[in-house]
């Protein structure tokens, strides 16, 4: 996701997008020819902004079907005067083309055609609260859009409503920022409903910054719910505005909203069943760990939400183990007590995946699944880089009460590695700092 994003200069507040492509004349006329996909998102956008028929945009210097490394064709920039009497800042309202078919000629994607969803069936919204003294808009959300852009083209994972993205940094990546918006949530762009173009349908899905605590509710219940939330304070939604000056997060605002999100979970449970992250597994069946091999892929997206245990291809003809080592990350290690009272104990699996494709599958019981192979009698298994472990009731009432202390855990105090051992099954869970799985102990 920290793909290098290289757009062109934007000097010219008055280039719109078909004047760009006039630069190559030899391709000119057949670029026009194919646009249908292009035009209908650009006609979506003159309705919403009938005085700006010339938005300022970015452009790729090279296109994504032409070998260049970024996806979006186009971004294009509006300027939203807002509205005082609702309490809707002045900001600036980012649009991108390019996870939806544009062309309808197959160059980027496989042409699906009306009532089928078109490309990855979405367009990607932004919206940024103005400076005082703003008079173009910055062009960074222009090069966040195009990373995600290249995750989601890299991997075939798609951003839905309430999906979350930690990102760990100020979101316009400055290293003198102080801004505290260092994640995402997805939500509906409010002004733009569902398209329908000669090359399927786009929904706008937006782009919304919020702080470390937000993102960590959303993990432990669901991002909806945090939306939900959002769209109560007057400065943030229902335009759900990212205001990288903001000094405090919602629940700073209004410490009551956590009875809510805890009366949530409650009910509720997480909406979040996988989540790739920093951790890895070794199989301590004969004394020592032994690392797994892979043997298939998996992918693993950010904030998604239930899909079932079987979609990762998991096990056939898997190996059982004896004893296995988990290794988390802190930052990992803290989604723990959530995986344990929020999904395992509501009857809900949880995977942890890396980026080396390694995954743990954490199943309770009354999971009705093909590729669920674990039970009680063989409660540890493996095929490859994944493993599955069958969580009963006695073992959760045992994590729950030891994974307590990672909910009160001070990174900057504590002495690494962390370690909680489980028995029937043996299970060795450890904790290491943020960022690695190795520590001097």
């Amino acid at each position: 996701m920290a793909a290098v994003v290289d757009v062109a200069d934007v000097d010219n507040p008055q280039s719109s997008t078909s004047e760009r492509l006039s630069e190559n004349p030899d391709t000119n006329d057949y670029w026009e020819c194919h646009q249908g996909g292009k035009e209908a998102i650009e006609k979506a956008c003159s309705e919403l902004y009938p005085d700006q028929p010339n938005p300022l945009i970015t452009s790729a210097c090279v296109k994504f079907w032409l070998g260049g490394p970024n996806p979006l064709d186009y971004i294009s920039m509006y300027s939203n005067p807002g509205d005082s009497d609702r309490g809707v800042p002045p900001h600036w309202h980012y649009i991108s083309f390019g996870f939806s078919d544009l062309h309808g000629d197959g160059r980027v994607h496989a042409f699906t055609g009306p009532g089928q969803m078109s490309g990855f069936g979405f367009e990607l919204t932004f919206r940024l609260a103005k400076e005082d003294d703003d008079s173009i808009p910055p062009t960074w959300p222009t090069a966040l859009m195009n990373r995600l852009a290249n995750y989601v083209f890299q991997t075939g994972n798609t951003l839905q409503v309430g999906d979350h993205i930690p990102w760990h940094k100020s979101l316009d990546s400055s290293d003198e920022s102080t801004s505290r918006i260092h994640h995402m949530l997805i939500t509906e762009d409010i002004d733009l409903p569902q398209l329908e173009t000669p090359y399927g349908n786009v929904e706008f899905r937006q782009i919304v910054g919020v702080m470390d605590d937000e993102v960590k509710i959303a993990q432990k219940w669901k991002g909806a719910g945090v939306l939900e939330l959002m769209m109560s304070v007057r400065e943030i939604g229902p335009y759900f505005i990212t205001d990288m000056s903001r000094p405090k997060s919602i629940f700073e605002m209004d410490s009551n909203l956590l009875q809510l999100v805890a009366n949530g979970i409650q009910q509720d449970g997480s909406n979040l069943g996988h989540v790739t992250a920093v951790c890895t597994w070794a199989d301590l069946t004969d004394g020592t760990a032994k690392e797994p091999v892979a043997c298939v892929s998996s992918k693993g997206a950010p904030g998604a939400e239930d899909a079932g245990v079987g979609e990762e291809e998991m096990l056939d003809e898997p190996d059982a183990c004896e004893a296995v080592q988990l290794k988390f990350d802190v930052e990992a290690a803290e989604l723990l007590p959530m995986v344990v009272g929020a999904r395992l104990k509501k009857g809900r699996f949880f995977v942890f995946h890396n980026a080396e494709n390694y995954a743990i599958h954490l199943v309770p019981p009354g999971i009705m699944d093909d590729t669920v192979v674990v039970n009680e009698g063989e409660p540890l298994k493996a095929k490859g880089t994944f493993l599955q472990i069958y969580c009963s009731e006695n073992l959760t009432d045992r994590m729950a009460q030891e994974f307590e202390l990672l909910q009160e855990l001070k990174e900057e105090d504590q002495h690494y590695p962390v370690e909680f051992r489980f028995s029937e099954p043996t299970i060795l869970v450890t904790v290491t700092p943020r960022g690695v799985l190795e520590c001097e102990g």
